[in-house]
């Protein structure tokens, strides 16, 4: 299969906010049909691959001292760091490989948290500090490193070498190899050929290296040789990386933009310390960057017939601080000449040094070469070749300068700013003066430059220069000269400052926020059921940084949704002090890569369990993983994620629902669900025909299921939490009384609303919410709907759905005076004296957009049905 085909493969198989969307269109040859490798009888003489020492040295983090490399299983690994990321953690019986300068944990055999599953899989690449331990600053992820769609299956992980004799340090897992489960629906698709042969993957760690190698040795039980791509088109030697939500992918061909075809390596920038793979035999193909997945393939190889093959395939370099420092441990693992040193002192233009400061660098011709940061007194060390390169400092808020050109012959440079001014900007409530949670956003009348793609450090979007989340409601924002739109919000129930100040060079202009909160939402707390943080692959955005998110933009009671992991938001929120002001629930979104994706609310967090306690759901049909759902001690509900719309991330989809029956095909359906989020970063009219209909067909099957709105927020850039928002009548509005079960009662009860901008509430004549069922309504019920809105966000009409049929529409009525828009009007629905069971849903929408809080969203809020009987 041609290597472009391949490639335009991958790029059909993948979206919706993960790896677990496929599609049925086929790709046009024969060679998409699983093929697996014929194995004639077994080559005379041709033996197996050894196992090494169940244990290894019995003390490898004496390596330093002892100036070896060493290689061991850990007895205790509480006495070791834990990676920085917090996600797969390293266990007891877990192997270390260990030197002077760096330590590489392997993951024993057996099932293994993350995509891969199977074990023997490198857990975190770490400094060794003068301890001669691990010094905690992995971010190291997780890599797919197979043949084809498959990786090695460990039979068992073990010390082939433990380093004692001074020479190298082994751990070799050994076994067969076998399809990766989590990616079977879209690798399979690019990679048809399963080759179900015993491997071995030697991790290599020699005395004194910055660099780990891992060395394949592969038993060819046929006469024939077994190419992997060496000499064919297409290779199959795989590289999918998951390091993006904690580190940027970099080449040093194309810096932190979109890699060119061939990269001699791939690294991964994660501050303080990074990492980067180089093929040994040849350059990396860069396939495709999507959802937090990036993959690449490697030259190939070839297995000879009838013998065992071993090669060593790539190097795992590891080095810092910054991408400068990662740089300069591959060019000494590659055995390169290292790059001059220039030091220097980013200053502002008053002259006082600047911390954190980015300083790029360029060559002469433009190719971006480097980058660091400036340390706690502004200073910085970058490498540069022996030619003359352009140095360029950049901070968020200030101009992005020129640059300064730095001679061949010179060693030393100091780099000025130019001029800015800043914003202190201030938020309170109106009426009580306390501090607000509040969003900042500033945009320059004038756009600033753009920042180039090869410096990785992304624009705010829909031109703004800072989007602030201040949940001190204050901010202090670095600005160029010039005039600035500056807004100051928080969410939908408040009214917000719209002012443009003029900032002179070396000027603070002071901005005071005063807000109305111009929305009655007494009795009613709204929850976001589907947030993303940087423990989703697909995602980049701290934990804190989320839960700041949600709480400036008035949200209750942000939901930690991650995919096959499981967090809470409560102990940051109360790190933050914020617990005022929201209650975090933590869940999982259950991620299929077959047949779609589910809220799990609530599920604790379970250290020691498989990814901290996500259900686990390969091989398994709907059924049998939503029977195992219910068993979970916290009874969680489970809301059907995202449903309609095709793909296997669509559960109604992939199990061929059918709106008119309520029902899904036999072989896949199961209805033992509580809800559906319906809305997902999208109002009612764009779900009109696919999410809305289905929730219909199943409230006119008899099923009470509640519909839910969420933001499914991956990058706060981009998409803030709580568009759209669920609203619960809790009967108070203090999130210090809600409780994980309060919560998940309040979702299986139905009764809520779901809110795009606007806060609607419907009541019977005797108090009846949503959800509840109101008799004796085949001659009309009155029912009376509010619908509020700060006065920037216009909603002006009211659909009224009866058993899935537009009955009216009707003006919105306005009531009473500013500051926000109130409107009530008072209808009268009928139950159909046919049918056993009727019901309502009231939709309040606007056709304006909701800038400035969200671009391109429209305002609109829907009601959960309220039932009546004849």
């Amino acid at each position: 299969m041609a290597r472009k085909l391949r490639l335009s493969a991958w790029h059909s198989v993948l979206g919706l906010g993960g790896l677990a969307v496929a599609v049925s269109t086929p790709l046009g040859c024969a060679e998409e049909e699983s093929i697996t490798y014929a194995k004639p009888a077994a080559c005379a003489g041709l033996g197996g691959l050894e196992e090494g020492d169940p244990q290894g040295h019995a003390e490898p983090f004496g390596a330093k001292a002892a100036g070896q490399a060493r290689a061991g299983r850990l007895a205790d690994a509480s006495a070791m760091a834990q990676p920085a990321h917090g996600r797969q953690p390293i266990q007891d019986g877990d192997f270390v490989l260990v030197n002077d300068k760096i330590a590489v944990t392997i993951e024993a055999a057996g099932l293994s948290d993350g995509y891969a599953r199977f074990g023997g899989e490198i857990l975190a690449i770490d400094r060794v500090g003068d301890d001669g331990r691990p010094a905690g600053e992995s971010l190291y992820g997780e890599t797919l490193t197979g043949i084809s769609a498959e990786m090695v299956l460990p039979d068992s992980v073990t010390v082939l070498k433990d380093g004692s004799d001074g020479g190298e340090a082994v751990v070799r897992a050994l076994g067969r190899l076998a399809p990766i489960p989590f990616v079977q629906g879209p690798l399979a698709v690019i990679f048809p050929v399963v080759y179900d042969l015993e491997v071995a993957f030697d991790y290599v760690l020699a005395p004194g290296a910055e660099a780990m190698t891992i060395r394949v040795s592969v038993v060819n039980p046929s006469p024939e040789p077994v190419d992997f791509g060496l000499e064919r088109p297409g290779s199959d030697e795989l590289y999918g990386f998951f390091h993006s939500s904690r580190s940027q992918m970099v080449t040093p061909e194309g810096g932190f933009g979109e890699p060119d075809p061939y990269a001699a390596w791939v690294g991964f920038d994660g501050g303080p310390w990074s990492f980067a793979f180089r093929q040994l035999d040849g350059p990396l193909e860069y396939g495709i960057a999507q959802s937090g997945f990036v993959l690449f393939l490697g030259p190939g190889f070839i297995a000879d017939g009838c013998s065992v093959t071993t090669s060593n395939r790539v190097e795992l370099i590891a080095g810092g601080p910054e991408y400068d420092g990662l740089r300069e441990a591959v060019r000494r693992a590659a055995g390169e000449s290292p790059w001059r040193a220039i030091t220097g002192t980013v200053n502002d233009a008053s002259g006082a040094p600047m911390v954190g400061a980015w300083v790029h660098e360029l060559g002469s011709d433009g190719a971006y070469l480097s980058r660091t940061r400036t340390a706690a007194d502004g200073t910085f060390v970058v490498h540069a070749p022996a030619d003359s390169v352009l140095l360029v400092p950049q901070v968020k808020g200030f101009p992005l300068t020129a640059g300064t050109f730095v001679d061949a012959s010179v060693s030393h440079a100091d780099l000025t700013l130019d001029p800015a001014g800043s914003l202190h900007v201030t938020a309170t409530d109106s009426q009580t003066g306390e501090a607000l949670p509040v969003r900042v956003q500033v945009i320059p009348t004038e756009a600033p430059a753009p920042t180039p793609e090869a410096y990785g450090l992304l624009d705010e979007v829909n031109g703004r220069l800072h989007q602030e989340f201040a949940v001190t409601g204050e901010a202090t924002l670095a600005v160029p000269p010039g005039e600035h739109r500056v807004i100051v919000s928080r969410g939908y129930e408040w009214e917000l400052l719209d002012t443009t100040v003029n900032v002179a060079a070396g000027q603070t202009v002071e901005v005071s926020a005063p807000l109305v909160h111009s929305v009655d939402s007494t009795g009613i707390l709204c929850g976001d059921f589907h947030i993303h943080s940087w423990n989703s692959a697909d995602s980049n955005d701290p934990v804190e940084h989320k839960v700041k998110g949600a709480i400036a933009d008035g949200l209750e009671i942000p939901v930690s949704s991650e995919h096959e992991w499981v967090i809470d938001f409560q102990p940051v929120i109360e790190e933050l002090g914020l617990q005022k002001w929201a209650f975090g629930v933590s869940s999982e979104e259950l991620t299929t890569f077959t047949w779609g994706h589910f809220g799990v609310v609530p599920v604790v967090p379970k250290p020691g369990h498989f990814n901290n306690g996500a259900i686990d759901w390969i091989g398994k049909a709907p059924a049998e993983v939503f029977a195992a759902v219910d068993a979970l001690d916290e009874k969680p509900a489970l809301i059907v994620n995202h449903p309609s719309g095709g793909g296997f991330g669509a559960y109604f989809s992939a199990s061929l629902y059918d709106a008119e029956t309520g029902r899904g095909s036999d072989e896949m359906w199961s209805d033992n669900f509580d809800a559906v989020e319906v809305f997902n970063d999208s109002d009612l009219e764009a779900n009109r025909s696919e999410s809305v209909r289905d929730w219909f067909g199943l409230l006119n099957a008899g099923r009470n299921v509640a519909a839910v709105g969420s933001s499914d927020s991956h990058h706060l850039r981009t998409s803030p939490v709580g568009y759209p928002r669920t609203c619960f009548f809790f009967g108070h509005d203090d999130p210090t009384q809600l409780s994980l079960e309060a919560v998940r009662d309040a979702v299986l009860s139905g009764a809520s609303t779901v809110s795009g901008g606007a806060l609607l509430t419907v009541t019977g004549p005797n108090g009846e919410l949503p959800g509840d069922t109101i008799a004796g309504a085949a001659g009309g019920v009155p029912l009376l709907v509010t619908v509020q809105a700060p006065s920037f966000v216009s909603v002006e009409t009211l659909e009224v759905i009866v058993n899935g049929v537009t009955v009216d529409e009707q003006p919105l009525l306005p009531l009473g005076a500013g500051p926000g828009n109130r409107f009530v009007n008072a209808i009268t629905v009928s139950a159909d004296p046919a049918k056993p069971r009727s019901w309502v849903v009231l939709h309040a929408k606007g056709e304006a957009d909701l800038s400035p809080l969200h671009p391109g969203r429209r305002a609109f809020a829907v009601s959960n049905p309220i039932f009546m009987t004849p």
